[in-house]
């Protein structure tokens, strides 16, 4: 490896192996839109993104294979690197759809267009920048980026940094020194991992709590993912996370492994499966040198979950917390490692079924003169299905991802409204047997249909 090149870290790694299986799929782009109301200072924000987005290493590596390798998983990486691309080039092309009788609606098929581009991690860039008019004083500010060089903790680092960027200039104030945003700390931190006995014993306890694990239950037919998802968003009133929180306490346990206990409850009233397998989406970012540097850092932890539906709910939730807590001090290796250590590599096969993304960290930043809000645009491709649950300033998200070729919409429409369902009941009656719930989540979800 020469001295301009690096490693991949395990999560880079994940992301690259996964664009392996169809170099030519679109499927692992990523992209928020910010929207901006109000008197937009333009050249502001376009000093503001060219100056953050040449600054972040991640969006312009380039990837390339070699000889040898690191084996690591059962996974030989081939000597895979990556390497700056030295012209960091930045662009923020202007499009007008103000004119259309549809702004939005205009800008979301632009979007879902752009999202449509080749991926080629060997010589294109890894993200594109774009502002959209959509009125005299509506914008957003579209971001589009591979999954191998950002995660959803590292588009809000990115857009806290534009804004204030942009409030420094509009208040003609100095902004504070930039970050050091190098992913050499990263990937050395990442390999030292690797090689540390702390992986060694990871490894162990990885293996030993999935080997012989049966195929995941899902609530839809098996098949390949399509390049996109269909999405069903709802933000339901900022009082249900504090709900959800007393009942959390209520019941011995944080409101994080309430809600996967509401889940694993909800999959097994939907498919009669006595065990549910979760995949839980972590940063593993505290304490690392990832922290605040915009990269690929998440990883998914693979979680087994035995059901009783004669216990109480209550019960599941004081499980559920201690097998969170069991598996904590583990989450750091690369689930794309596991899949290799048990044979799965080069395939589309997975350890669990739903994939769940809990987003507690503060979403919230501020444009100097204007309103601003962070819209999802795409999260890539989903395997089977993904929940994303975010407490924002004005409500808690909850949004549902499915594979399109597996959940027609009325079908994902209908799991939805089961699984709101059975969250008011585990509230309303938080220690009564499963089969309780069922009946009485079942009723209301019934005669909200």
């Amino acid at each position: 490896m020469s001295a301009t090149s690096l490693a991949l870290t395990g999560p880079q790694y994940g992301m690259w192996a996964a664009q392996r299986l169809d170099p030519d799929s679109p499927s692992l782009w990523t992209a928020e839109a910010v929207e901006l109301d109000g008197e937009l200072d333009l050249d502001a924000l376009r000093a503001a993104v060219l100056e953050t987005l040449r600054a972040c290493d991640a969006l312009h590596m380039r990837y390339r294979e070699g000889e040898g390798g690191l084996v690591q998983g059962g996974l030989v990486q081939s000597g895979l690197v990556q390497s700056l691309d030295p012209a960091r080039s930045v662009e923020l092309p202007w499009i007008d759809v103000s004119a259309a009788a549809d702004p939005w609606g205009e800008a979301l098929a632009w979007m879902r267009d752009d999202l449509a581009r080749r991926a080629d991690l060997a010589q294109c860039p890894l993200f594109a920048s774009t502002l959209i008019k959509l009125g005299p004083h509506r914008h957003l500010w579209h971001l589009r980026a591979h999954h191998i060089a950002l995660d959803g903790f590292a588009y809000l680092l990115l857009i806290h940094r534009v804004a204030e960027l942009y409030s420094a200039a509009r208040g003609a104030r100095a902004a504070a020194p930039a970050r050091d945003w190098s992913l050499a700390p990263v990937v050395a931190e990442d390999a030292a991992y690797r090689q540390s006995p702390r992986c060694d014993q990871d490894r162990a306890f990885w293996v030993g709590r999935f080997a012989g694990a049966g195929e995941p239950v899902t609530l839809g037919p098996k098949c390949a993912p399509d390049d996109s998802a269909r999405s069903l968003r709802r933000l339901l009133p900022a009082a249900k996370y504090q709900a959800w929180q007393s009942a959390a306490r209520a019941s011995g346990a944080d409101w994080a492994s309430w809600l996967v206990a509401a889940i694993a409850a909800w999959m097994h009233l939907r498919s009669g499966a006595r065990e549910v397998a979760l995949g839980l989406l972590v940063m593993n970012r505290l304490g690392s040198a990832a922290l605040g540097v915009p990269c690929m850092a998440m990883n998914v932890v693979p979680l087994r979950i035995a059901i009783d539906p004669a216990q109480g709910f209550d019960v599941l939730v004081r499980g559920v917390a201690a097998e969170l807590r069991a598996l904590r001090p583990h989450q750091r290796y690369n689930y794309e490692w596991l899949r290799g250590d048990l044979g799965l590599a080069d395939s589309h096969a997975q350890l669990y079924g739903p994939v769940l993304n809990l987003m507690p960290f503060d979403r919230g930043f501020v444009f100097d003169g204007l309103r601003s809000r962070a819209h999802p645009v795409s999260v890539g491709s989903v395997e089977d299905l993904d929940i994303t649950v975010s407490p924002l300033p004005d409500g808690l998200r909850l949004d549902l991802e499915a594979n399109p070729r597996a959940y027609p919409a009325d079908v994902l429409a209908a799991h939805q409204a089961a699984l709101l369902a059975l969250l008011d009941a585990a509230i309303a009656m938080p220690q009564a047997s499963l089969l309780a719930l069922a009946r009485q989540s079942g009723a209301a979800a019934a005669e909200a249909a």
